[in-house]
Parts: structure tokens; sequence; C-alpha cells
């Protein structure tokens, strides 16, 4: 029996020495676990994941994520023994420091792959149980970690040492810097605010490499050199805590967490809903987790201002990296050619090549890897039951990575939820062993009668039947939830395969399948006009918009269909949209109400037509004959020439003032237009 103890002591040193955290396995019954960690004293700053910390640890807890994901540990003890969080595994393996101790204790292997996993009531579909039900992750994680440089000490074998990884030196930075990187980084911002206009900077790095302190140290230089509004934004006020605590002690000023502003005022916080609604003079906006910031939120502040810096994540597929890279980078390349772009490889907590990190990296597939797409484009359909792709890692590597592209926000719960629900199921278009595109499907539905009607009152909500509780609440449509449902999560095409027709090709081919089975099809997105037309050129009509848009994607939610057998539905939605137009969607596309609103029909008196005549020969003003001219494009809106009839729903049917409407000079252009109608 290895002593754990011992062979902290043999290692720890070694790793300290080098700057790495030191990895350890240890794995037995409850009664030999308990006896080696007994003997583990806390040191320092000392966490503890799992269900009870003992004396001297700090528990770390799904709830006050937020609050300990930025600070740092030197001892953290991940108890897997009865429950684990793989969302809190990865997430607070970055909080431990060079020299660290990161102690992942299991039952022995073959049992604990076997064992359910309570905390999976976080990504499984009821009824499952998670105390109860046994998923796939345990097993991924396992396989995956096979051949991983991690001490693993095992009761009923001796201690496995592997050799120590290759060193890679990373050059010396001078103070306040963490690494050179962080020193290049912060001149890279110094040379926004005095250099060219229109020239951002990009700023990425894998987590723990000291972006955000950059953001700091670089807002309080220049508040130090005399600049007097420095705003700090992101998706919340939390992604900039960092930075203004960085800015704070270089400044020599206290700081509390939730203080959103240093210096009274010089450097702060600002909503970037306020930065857009309200343009600031003369300042510099940095911008962290800007991945987490819908793309066309950036492109606003990218028109809007001309000192920008846009810092984010770029880390496989957490935070969106790849997404942001695709979507908004594309956008800078046309519209801010002399953009700069800067990543920051070094880790500032260890050293490069940190065995935790590469642990970390292949255990929850955040190495990424580019694909090649070779012409022409002649590919084979898939289906796979997840099970069968535990053995295929490096396809799961590749749709996992491809399926991140199609969601503004991916992390590890995805992942999480992707091997442990087996309501799920995953369609491929595969050329020379290359995913080039997939699509995720849930299954669900299936409700008894008695919880689908309480569903459809409000009484209960059951985790993981989006389709069949929607229908069942918002539609009031119970009857539904009853039956068969298949929801399409995700569809994506590889960036460099899209505009080809596979994104249709792969939809027909699902349909296919999933129709021969007896299911309801449906999808829920977030509403652009190129979205919505590719659903419904396959055949899916809405039946429900949310009345919010999504944090995410600042776009609102809408519900789809597939088949005529919901018609009665569509129409209901589109009479219901006309009249929520002026009020709870008064912010829709205005080209998305055009497309679904159904207005009423009230025929024109010949006193309405006389009048609507005078001011098409500009003998009437508009306010005398608003409510006429409504009459008339309920009529007559589908033959109406497109761009007036946009500019009519948005006057006519929202109720925008002319000021708010984003054609210029809207009010005086409206005779004229006018003048194209047919009376």
């Amino acid at each position: 029996m290895t002593d754990l103890l011992q062979i902290i002591h043999q290692q720890r040193h070694a790793y300290q020495k080098l700057r790495w955290r030191l990895p350890i396995w240890l794995a037995g019954s409850d009664a030999y676990t308990q006896q080696q960690l007994s003997a583990l004293e806390p040191e320092g700053a000392s966490y503890w994941l799992g269900q009870q910390a003992p004396v001297g640890f700090t528990l770390l807890s799904a709830k006050q994520k937020q609050q300990w994901l930025g600070t740092e540990c030197d001892l953290l003890v991940v108890d897997a023994r009865h429950a684990v969080d793989w969302d809190l595994v990865a997430a607070s393996s970055g909080c431990l420091k060079a020299g660290g101790l990161w102690l992942f204790v299991t039952e022995q292997p073959d049992l604990w792959r076997q064992q359910p996993n309570p905390a999976a009531k976080r990504v499984l579909p009821y009824p499952l149980d998670a105390a109860v039900y046994t998923g796939l992750f345990k097993q991924f994680w396992l396989e995956q970690l096979q051949d991983a440089q991690w001490i693993k000490i095992r009761e009923d074998n001796s201690a496995a040492v592997p050799l120590l990884p290759e060193v890679l030196v990373s050059p010396q930075a001078e103070q306040p810097y963490r690494s050179a990187e962080q020193q290049q980084a912060v001149a890279a911002i110094h040379k926004v605010v005095t250099g060219h206009r229109r020239r951002p900077l990009v700023l990425t790095a894998h987590r723990g490499r000291g972006k955000s302190s950059a953001l700091g140290l670089a807002a309080a230089q220049l508040a130090q050199q005399g600049k007097t509004d420095i705003l700090l934004t992101g998706p919340s006020p939390v992604a900039v805590q960092t930075a203004l605590f960085i800015a704070a002690n270089l400044l020599n000023r206290p700081y509390q967490p939730g203080q959103n502003q240093l210096l009274n005022g010089t450097i702060r916080f600002a909503p970037v809903d306020a930065l857009l609604a309200e343009k600031q003079q003369n300042t510099v906006i940095l911008v962290d987790e800007a991945a987490a910031i819908p793309t066309p939120q950036l492109q606003q502040l990218t028109d809007l201002y001309s000192r920008l810096v846009f810092a984010t994540t770029e880390h496989g597929y957490e935070g969106t990296g790849r997404g942001f890279q695709l979507r908004f980078q594309s956008y800078l390349q046309q519209h801010c050619p002399g953009f700069q772009k800067l990543h920051l490889h070094q880790p500032i907590r260890y050293q490069a090549n940190d065995p935790l990190e590469q642990l970390i990296f292949k255990g929850f597939l955040l190495e990424q890897t580019d694909s090649v797409i070779t012409a022409p484009l002649q590919p084979k359909t898939f289906s796979y039951p997840i099970k069968d792709l535990l053995l295929q890692p490096q396809k799961l590597q590749q749709i996992f990575s491809l399926l991140s592209l199609a969601h503004y926000q991916t992390d590890v719960m995805d992942l999480w939820a992707l091997l442990d629900n087996p309501a799920l199921k995953l369609y491929t278009l595969e050329q020379d062993q290359q995913v080039i595109a997939c699509a995720l499907i849930s299954f669900e539905g299936e409700l008894d009668a008695e919880l689908a009607i309480e569903v459809s009152h409000g009484k209960r909500r059951v985790q993981g039947h989006l389709l069949a509780q929607s229908l069942a609440f918002h539609c009031l449509q119970p009857q539904l939830a009853e039956q068969k449902m298949a929801r399409i999560q995700r569809i994506v095409v590889h960036p460099l395969a899209q505009t080809q027709g596979l994104g249709s090709q792969l939809l027909s081919f699902v349909l296919q399948d999933v129709l021969g089975l007896q299911y309801l099809i449906g999808s829920s997105f977030g509403t652009t006009l190129a979205l919505v037309k590719f659903w419904q050129k396959a055949g899916f009509s809405p039946v429900k918009l949310s009345h919010q848009n999504e944090q995410a994607s600042n776009e609102a939610s809408v519900l789809m269909l597939y088949g005529e057998q919901f018609r009665a539905l569509q129409q209901q939605f589109s009479r219901q949209l006309y009249w929520q137009l002026a009020d709870k969607q008064r912010t829709l596309d205005p080209a998305l109400a055009l497309l679904w609103a159904q207005p009423p029909s009230i025929e024109l008196t010949p006193q309405q037509s006389t009048e609507l005549q005078l001011f098409q020969s500009e003998l009437r003003p508009f306010e005398l004959i608003e409510t006429h001219l409504l009459c008339w494009f309920n009529l007559y809106y589908a033959k109406v020439e497109h761009q007036t009839a946009l500019l009519l729903v948005q006057r006519l049917w929202q109720k925008h003032e002319w000021q708010q409407i984003s054609e210029p000079q809207a009010k005086q252009k409206l005779s004229e237009l006018c003048k194209l109608l047919h009376l």
C-alpha cells in the first residue's frame, strides 16, 4: 500500500522547482481513501470540491462559482467518490498555483465508472434519476486519461509515477508584468490609444494567461498618464472584476468585490447597451470576455468607437472563442483592415507544459484541432448513438468543436450532457474521415397526461423537455406534450464548407430518419433573417417567439415546428404577433415582422381612399391619414415594394417614432415612397 504523503514528499519539490502543479489520482475503497485523506493537512489556501470539506478547507460550490473563479489556492482536492460536478472540476483547476497539489479521489476505477453520479442531475432529462442512472462521462474521462502525466496511487497497486514532461522555459518579465507576453499585450493596448484611429486590438488567450490582468494594468497606466475616460465593459460587471482589481493594486487604491469604478470614475465599468445607446466621447473601451457578447453588439461597438480592445478566452470550445474568431474577426477584416491580433500562450500562474493543464485539456476535449476540408465536397451521412463515439475520441473531438460554433456559449456542461444524457443523438456529414457538418437531436415528450396538464397550467416544469413544455404551456397544447418529439438542438456546417447546401442536405437526412420513427420535430434558436429562411425553406413554421432577447445572442428565441399539421398553430402565432409588434415585439427585425405577422383586414371607405390620394399628392399631412394608411397597408403589405414595406412596418405596426427608424430622413421620404403605392 502506497502512502499518499510519502509520494507528495518525494515528488513535490521537483514540480515546485519547475513551477508546475502536481496532479495525483488517489483510488481505492472508502476506508483506504479516507485514511489517506485524514493525514492530509491544509496548506495556505486549500480548496475542496465535493460533498463536505474538512476543517481548514474552503468548499467550492456552483452557486459561488463567480466568486472563487479568479482566486488562487495551494491545494485543491476533488473528492469524486460519491458525486462529481465536471463543470466545477474544469473551472476550479485554473485556481491552483505553481507548485500546488491537485488531488483527484475516486473509488477503484472499475467500480467508480459503474456508479451513478448524483451531480449529473444538472444534465439529465426527466424522468431519469441521477442517483440511479449511470452515464458515459466517467468512462470517457478514464479512457481519455489513460496515458495522462499524473501520479496514480491505487489501493491494489504500487504507485505509478510518470516521467516528467518536457520543460519549456518561458522568458522572464519585468514588474508589474507576470509574463513577457503580457508585457507585449499592455504595450499593444497603449498603441491602440496613441496610434491611428480605427485599429482595434483583439487579445486572445487560453485561461490563466493574464489577458484580464493586462487590461487592468493598461487601464491603470493610462490613468497615470492623464487619460480621464477609460471604460471597461463585458457581458456582465463580474467579467471586469479582475481587471479592476489589478488596476486598483497598481494604483495603490483599495478595492472591494463588486466595486465598478476607480479614481472617481476615471476607470469604470459601462454596460454594452449603455455604450450603444449613447456614444461616449474621447474614450478608450476595453472589452473583456468579448466572445460572450453577441456579435451584432460587437459590430455596433466597432462602428461607433475608434479606440477599442477586445479580449476573450480562446480555449478550444470554451467561451466560444472559435465562434468569436469566425463570426466577429471576419467583420473586423472587412471594416477595420488595420486591426491587430495578439495571442497569449504563456501561463502566468504556472510554467508552460504544466501536467495538470495538459490533463484538463485532454479530459475535456479542450485541445483544438484545425480541420482540412478538401474539394470537391461529396460527403456521406452518418448517425451515431453517443456511446458509439467513446471508441472514436478524435471524431468526438471534431464533432464537439464543430457543435460549439453553432452557439454563442459552449462549456464543459455541454460536453457533460452530450456524454451522460441518453436522449441525445448525433448526425454528421463526413468526407475523408473529416466531419464537415453535424446535427444534435434531443428526444423529448411522452409526458403522461396528468403531468402535461400541470405543465400547461404552469404548475410543473421538468428538465430536458423544452419542446414539449413550450407547446403545452405557451401554446396551450398539452396533448402534444404526450407525443414523441425530436428537437434539433444544433445544426452546423464547417465555415469552410458553408453556402454549398450541406446544411439542407444534413437536415433532410435528419428529417427522413426521425419522421420514419413517428416523431414530431421542432427547433428553437435565436432569430436572424438568414436562419429563419433556412428553416422555413425546409418546411418549418413559427409557433412561438420569446418576448425578451436571449442574453447570449441578444436575439429573440423562436420555436418552429415541421409539417403542415401545425398550420393552425402557425396562423394563431401570426395573428398574435401582429398585436404584439407595438408592445413586446417592438424591437423585432421588421423583415421578420413582415414575414410572419398576419394583420386584420378592414376594407377602406371611399373617404379614406380620397384622403390617402391627397396625401400622395402632398396635400394632406401624415398625422391625419396615419390610421387610413395602416388599414391600407394591412390589406396590401405583401404587394408593397420591400424597402417601403420595412419602413411602414416600423412606423405603423411597431409604432416607432420617425427619429427611431434607421432609414435616414424616413418621414421626408415617406410621401415620395408612397407614390409607388397603388391606391
